[in-house]
């Protein structure tokens, strides 16, 4: 029997600010929820998540304060950063791996996110990765 693994990771990096206006009980339980490892299995269930009503209530509308980091399940040191702002939700390729023009990309919808996330996934994954 084969087993199923996850595609991707998401877990929060970073606080990079205090969130304005102040989160609701509901934002505060995602926030802590996501301070923990999540898996997904395609990006289009992460892409889902992150245009989810429960996502978008926790970063829509606000400055950005938190950073969250996105990996390959089987290669955590394959990542990039997702940001939410009042400006939309921002990927930002640190590692440089040439997936996003000037390595960001600002999501337009759903799909678009799909989209950048799987052209991101095929240029860094590796057959040869840790636990392939």
């Amino acid at each position: 029997m084969v087993e199923e693994r996850p595609l991707l990771t998401m877990v929060k990096s970073r606080m990079i600010g205090e969130p304005d206006p102040v989160l609701s009980a509901a934002d505060e339980g995602l926030l802590n929820t996501l301070s923990s490892l999540c898996s997904f299995m395609t990006a289009e269930d992460l892409a889902s998540f992150l245009f989810s009503p429960m996502f978008t209530s926790l970063t829509k509308g606000r400055e950005a304060f938190v950073v969250f980091e996105v990996g390959l399940f089987l290669d955590h040191t394959q990542t990039i950063d997702v940001v939410g702002s009042k400006d939309g939700l921002v990927l930002a390729d640190a590692q440089a791996s040439g997936a996003f023009s000037n390595n960001i990309h600002t999501v337009v919808d759903e799909q678009d996110a799909i989209d950048k996330l799987v052209i991101w996934h095929g240029m860094v994954y590796a057959t040869e990765s840790r636990f392939s």
